[in-house]
């Protein structure tokens, strides 16, 4: 018996398991190669740049000198306290923002949603995300309620030239 290719056999499987078609050469297909964990902190930093880019005033948690890396709130603006999720589009044209805990004290959320060739956004108050009125949240594990998923239509969702507009109503309403 003849000894196996094994990275013919691993290529084949990775090939067999690659993204959609979609995202092959597009604008930010660079996004498709990071990990999840860094899909957030990749929107984490595009949103704080944003901030900066546009002037609107902006915080990180902190404990002291020190940023935190766990909080219930991932960016301060306008003294408003988000909560921050970064999906890419699927398969189907969705996107799919997890692990949305609801039990945690924010006063909003962003959802960003990085297409293959655009960026869209959404932003909620928490109370609309809490009662509905956003649309609906799905317990990530049965019988559970402490994280939730939250998918997303494009139309459903915002170019990102529109985020300091948005921005500034929703903080203007809470």
């Amino acid at each position: 018996m003849s000894t196996p290719d094994y990275e013919g056999l691993m290529e084949a499987a990775i090939a067999a398991a690659s993204n959609h078609a979609k995202w092959s050469g597009a604008k930010y297909e660079g996004i498709k190669t990071v990990s999840n964990t860094a899909v957030g902190k990749v929107g984490q930093t595009f949103v704080e740049n944003l901030c900066l880019a546009l002037g609107l005033p902006y915080a990180v948690p902190m404990a002291g000198t020190k940023r935190l890396n766990q909080s219930p709130w991932d960016i301060e603006i306008l003294g408003k306290e988000f909560e921050l999720k970064t999906a890419t589009e699927d398969v189907s044209g969705c996107f799919q923002f997890n692990h949305i805990r609801y039990h945690r004290p924010y006063d909003a959320a962003i959802f960003v949603g990085v297409a293959p060739n655009s960026i869209l956004f959404a932003c909620y108050s928490k109370a609309d995300l809490v009662t509905g009125k956003a649309g609906r949240l799905v317990s990530m594990e049965k019988g559970a309620n402490a994280s939730y998923k939250f998918t997303r239509h494009p139309q459903t969702l915002h170019p990102i030239s529109e985020f300091e507009a948005r921005i500034r109503d929703l903080v203007s309403d809470l």
